[in-house]
């Protein structure tokens, strides 16, 4: 058991060493060190590394005992035959903590096995937290702290990751810094040898950042502590997980690839389901719902309205609902009417609701918030509204192409018109989504290079457009399942 004030050091260090640290391009004690300095890490960063002087404009440090300020947390990149020696040096020095990069330990076989163990003995009786081994590393926004081997630094959020993959999660790192999932922090698990999965959702339980924990898990050591624990988060935290493993060949790699065995997949998905967890299928699925539940509110109830620029998406969103338990009310005609304001005659004045490609500006926004303000839907998703800018810039393209006497700056005008409109109609969407307690969720008519969350400076919410409906029903499906279970367990 791991007291979770402890992982402190970790996360939020006032000091920082890496120990094999190196200007080498390319080596892990490079690609550590360079981002945790590029990174303006605000505080102390020693290089460890008996062979250079100077690294980075930093001194070096032949042994971490050599360094004459507290040490906090020591990261280590020497080959495994080395991790030893130098985890004694961290003993000797008052380190509190340790994330051993290295691998070559549990994962390869028995011998492997023998020196993890053995590590851990040492770092237990030296009072250091072991984080790993065989993992690319950590990273904390809210402390400047970016220590992994791929140098992305998304911005601070209230999602955290936790994965015994550090490939499979610094890509999702990746992933979230461009669609704008913001990240409170994120930890490559690898073996678990020390510190495991439940230790870090004792950890996040009481994170004040972290609103939403994402995990990816190939093997469950001590599976009763885990879902006791998981189903007491997830009462206050949604824990969304990807089990890898699932199959045969899969099971056969997660041995090789952390030393972990899958387990039975029957019992594992029985116990999720008990716990309230939200498993999911594909990485992407946990960025999805990452960004749903980090910047909507929860909805109430089942029911959706749809807002569509044209009829089909409205079509196939609506099967996409039934089909995944949510419910598309018909509307009364007092919202009909109010609608119909602002649409020609010939709209569809159903559910949804289909906006038959109007050029007026305040049909969309009307459309939302009637149907927000209406207590027969506890949800909205709007399609097309966003997104029409990156076809503009093609029309605007080829005009430029065939049509010499349109005068250039009346084409960039029109250009900027549409880009206030889609700002401006995510930041009202936001203002409902404060003012009713409904999640408004988009979808974009194309791909744009916004992402898929974009942060409304000072609102507690964020809009969200995803890139096709499925995803966005998906989300919103899996929102309502975890209500119901919030709903269930409430005292």
């Amino acid at each position: 058991m791991i007291a979770p004030m402890n992982l402190e050091f970790v996360f939020h260090p006032r000091s920082v060493a890496v120990v094999g640290a190196s200007s080498s391009f390319g080596k892990w004690g490079q690609m550590i060190f360079s981002n945790i300095v590029a990174g303006h890490f605000p505080g102390k960063i020693f290089p460890v590394n008996p062979r250079e002087e100077m690294i980075f404009g930093l001194p070096v440090f032949r042994r971490i005992q050599d360094i004459p300020e507290p040490v906090d947390l020591a990261i280590i990149c020497t080959p495994a035959e080395t991790v030893v020696g130098v985890l004694e040096g961290c003993g000797e020095k008052g380190v509190k903590a340790a994330v051993v990069i290295t691998s070559g330990f549990g994962e390869t076989g028995e011998a492997g096995k023998v020196m993890e163990r053995g590590i851990v003995a040492l770092c237990r009786s030296k009072g250091i937290l072991l984080v790993g081994p065989n993992t690319m590393g950590i990273l904390c926004p809210r402390s400047g702290l970016f220590a992994t081997g791929t140098h992305t630094r998304p911005r601070k959020g209230k999602v955290a990751f936790v994965s015994q993959s550090g490939n499979l999660g610094n890509q999702l790192i990746h992933w979230a810094e461009q669609q704008g999932v913001g990240v409170s922090l994120f930890v490559g698990s690898g073996n678990e040898a020390m510190i495991t999965c439940p230790d870090y959702l004792e950890y996040l339980e009481q994170d004040s950042d972290t609103r939403i924990i994402i995990l990816y898990i190939e093997n469950i050591n001590r599976g009763k502590r885990f879902f006791e624990v998981a189903k007491r988060v997830n009462r206050v935290k949604p824990v969304i997980l990807l089990k890898g493993g699932r199959t045969e060949a899969g099971s056969l790699a997660s041995a090789s690839h952390t030393g972990a065995m899958g387990g039975n997949l029957t019992i594992f998905r029985a116990a999720c389901r008990q716990a309230g967890l939200l498993e999911v299928y594909v990485p992407s699925e946990l960025l999805d719902l990452s960004a749903g539940f980090s910047s909507l509110p929860l909805p109430k109830g089942n029911r959706v309205g749809i807002v569509t620029l044209g009829g089909g998406w409205g079509v196939v969103t609506a099967d996409e609902c039934n089909e995944r338990g949510l419910l598309v009310p018909r509307l009364p005609d007092r919202i009909i009417e109010s609608i119909g304001r602002y649409l020609p005659p010939f709209w569809s004045k159903s559910n949804p609701v289909d906006l038959v490609g109007t050029q007026n500006p305040d049909a969309p926004l009307v459309a939302v918030e009637e149907l927000l303000k209406w207590d027969g839907v506890d949800a909205v998703i709007g399609l097309g509204i966003v997104g029409r800018i990156e076809l503009l810039r093609l029309l605007i393209q080829s005009t430029r192409e065939v049509d010499r006497s349109k005068p250039s700056e009346l084409l960039d005008q029109m250009e900027n018109t549409l880009r206030e409109y889609e700002e401006r109609y995510a930041t009202r969407i936001v203002e409902f989504m404060e003012v009713y307690e409904k999640p408004v969720l988009g979808v974009s008519l194309t791909m744009t290079e916004k992402g898929t969350v974009r942060p409304i400076p000072g609102k507690r919410y964020d809009a969200v457009f995803y890139q096709t409906p499925e995803s966005a029903v998906n989300v919103l499906s899996r929102m309502c399942r975890y209500a119901s279970f919030q709903n269930a367990v409430a005292p």
